[in-house]
């Protein structure tokens, strides 16, 4: 009896170990296909920059009382893109989708809310290692870019990192000061990495 309840548990462990093998395969399957068509798609977008950036598309600082530009987006593959996010410090360079779906994520990062004409522009993505996976360990005071697809490009600063839950997807959208934030799922899903950046002083 003994022997038999032993090994069901060792064929139960067996049995897990081969599932968690198998989902890390299919995540970095997953993952390295995303890249690759982030990669692509980001140097699409960089063809067809101006070679000059917009001199007059200053942010208006949330200021709802002044004219508020639309963001530019370019059409990939039926796709709209609204630019270019690079993050240095982990060797990022994807491409933004104008509005966010749980398809759309499998390809790139995506804009959950807001504009960089208003300081308050929201940028979700998977956690995936070739997207945000990076975005749990990096540093405070890390550079961020946004080059809009217009030509003009944002300098960021990482300020803060905080952890949210599911049922606080309001704290995503609400400015509090920040004009950039970054989301992604911690792995199991059930709490958001969210990076919070401001505008350099340059």
């Amino acid at each position: 009896m003994k022997f038999r309840k032993s090994t069901a548990l060792i064929l139960s462990g067996v049995l897990l170990l081969l599932g968690a093998a198998g989902f890390a395969v299919y995540n970095n399957a997953d993952s390295d296909r995303a890249g690759k068509s982030a990669a692509s798609i980001a140097a699409v977008i960089a063809e067809g920059l101006p070679t000059k950036p917009a001199a007059e598309a200053t942010p208006q600082n949330g200021n709802l009382d002044r004219f508020v530009p639309e963001m530019e987006t370019k059409e990939i593959d039926g796709a709209l893109y609204i630019g270019i996010l690079e993050i240095p410090a982990l060797e990022l360079t994807l491409p933004v989708r104008e509005s966010w779906s749980y398809d759309a994520l499998k390809l790139s990062p995506c804009r959950y809310s807001g504009s960089y004409y208003t300081n308050d522009l929201v940028i979700c993505a998977h956690n995936y290692a070739s997207h945000f996976n990076g975005l749990r360990t990096i540093a405070m005071g890390e550079d961020v870019y946004f080059t809009a697809v217009g030509g003009r490009t944002y300098h960021y600063v990482i300020t803060n990192r905080e952890t949210l839950n599911p049922d606080e997807a309001e704290r995503m959208s609400t400015p509090d000061g920040w004009d950039l934030t970054l989301f992604t799922c911690y792995i199991g899903g059930a709490t958001r990495c969210t990076i919070r950046c401001s505008l350099a002083e340059n």
